[in-house]
């Protein structure tokens, strides 16, 4: 109230690199012997309330957005990493921020997922409404990386005209060029040619 801010972040210091660091890391290890997935939300007091109801898998940056260091920390670690985003506006843009982020980063073998809470509400709130098993069927459905992508270029596209194709084609691709080469990325490739019709050789030559 007041005015007064939820967080206060403290700046960038040669002896602490806050753009680094992930609040809960260390926690979330001791925790999970075999952590197998690790959820990145919004604010530190996100990942108490979670931990409080022994969802102890969850971390927060410290006041930056998620970065590629962030992520390649994160995936020598665990092999799945689940975005938790507020339903809200600025949370469906820190979503995007966060593909651009993760699709140069992620290898075979290596998941990202994206989990967008109702609107109206965060972690905290919605942990303790409706409580752990709730919350983490939640995070069973979240929406793979791939299935995000497509949808969200081709939100707002008419697929079925040759003008809608185009346009969805030539914002596509040049993100999927940007992956590392693997399967995931061939992949992404070939869905984009169902999509369209077309052969990437006709993909990446108007490109």
């Amino acid at each position: 109230g007041e005015g007064k801010p939820k967080y206060l972040n403290s700046p960038e210091t040669d002896t602490f690199h806050k753009g680094r660091e992930l609040y809960g890391l260390f926690e979330a290890k001791k925790a999970n012997r075999n952590l197998d997935k690790v959820l990145i939300v919004e604010g530190y007091m996100d990942v108490i309330s979670l931990a409080q109801f022994n969802i102890n898998y969850s971390v927060a940056t410290l006041g930056t957005a998620t970065s590629t260091h962030h992520l390649e920390r994160l995936y020598k670690t665990v092999p799945l990493i689940v975005f938790c985003f507020d339903g809200d506006g600025a949370g469906l843009k820190a979503a995007k921020r966060a593909l651009d982020t993760v699709m140069p980063v992620i290898n075979d073998g290596q998941q990202a997922k994206f989990l967008f809470l109702p609107e109206g509400e965060d972690p905290d709130t919605l942990v303790r409404k409706n409580g752990k098993d709730a919350f983490e069927q939640l995070i069973d459905t979240a929406t793979p990386m791939s299935e995000y992508f497509f949808n969200t270029l081709s939100n707002n596209i008419d697929m079925e005209s040759i003008e809608g194709r185009a346009v969805f084609s030539s914002q596509a691709l040049p993100l999927i060029q940007q992956m590392r080469p693997s399967l995931l990325q061939q992949m992404m490739k070939d869905r984009i040619c169902e999509l369209t019709g077309l052969t990437i050789e006709q993909l990446t030559s108007s490109n």
